[in-house]
């Protein structure tokens, strides 16, 4: 049986869609009539305010297409680094939202730099993964692909800031509690195989 969170997720699609290049007035109304629907199911199914929810939505027009999640898996002597959110005390691969005008390798350096206070460079490709069709929690109203690369430790000291209360290096047998709505064991479990063997494929979803 489809989750009726995917239902509401494509309803949300198509009355974007549909706004942005319908030019009939009374198709207009209709697909916002469909946005409307879909923002109250997604509220009720993430037991958010409808507020929250509209507010997502607010600054998305044109056709819609996924968000994109950089994550970093920096490796020193066979421990990685996590980052520890102070959103909800868990830890975490350094990472966040990609930005426009900004290739994705240089956003994951930018990132691991932002929440780390660590240089790194020469990002590899290690997945392409759907945010949707793992057990990520919570499950969000919006589509997301996930991009993680292995970088290399160039330089800096570890260093917190507003979102990071924490930075550490950890062994692979010792890792702390996730914030798994950002990160799951299996990928932490996969940086550390693609940092033991290279020749590797690429995971795509």
């Amino acid at each position: 049986m489809t989750d009726p969170l995917v239902w509401a997720i494509q309803l949300q699609a198509i009355a974007q869609a549909g706004k942005a290049y319908t030019k009939d007035p009374y198709d207009l109304e209709r697909f916002g009539q469909i946005e409307a629907i879909s923002q109250q199911m997604l509220a009720e199914l993430s037991h958010e305010p409808l507020a929250k929810i509209q507010n997502l939505f607010i600054p998305e027009t044109g056709y819609p297409t996924p968000k994109v999640d950089l994550r970093a898996g920096v490796i020193r002597e066979d421990r990685i680094l996590l980052v520890r959110e102070r959103e909800d005390d868990c830890w975490t691969l350094p990472g966040g939202w990609a930005d426009v005008c900004e290739t994705p390798s240089e956003g994951i350096v930018r990132e691991v730099m932002e929440e780390s206070g660590l240089l790194v460079g020469n990002p590899r490709l290690v997945a392409i993964k759907d945010r949707a069709v793992h057990p990520y929690q919570p499950a969000y109203p919006y589509h997301i692909y996930k991009l993680f690369f292995l970088c290399d430790y160039i330089s800096g000291d570890p260093s917190e800031n507003l979102e990071i209360s924490e930075v550490a290096f950890f062994d692979r047998h010792s890792i702390p509690p996730l914030s798994l709505s950002r990160v799951l064991a299996e990928d932490i479990a996969m940086m550390f195989c693609h940092d033991d063997d290279i020749r590797l494929p690429v995971r795509t979803d």
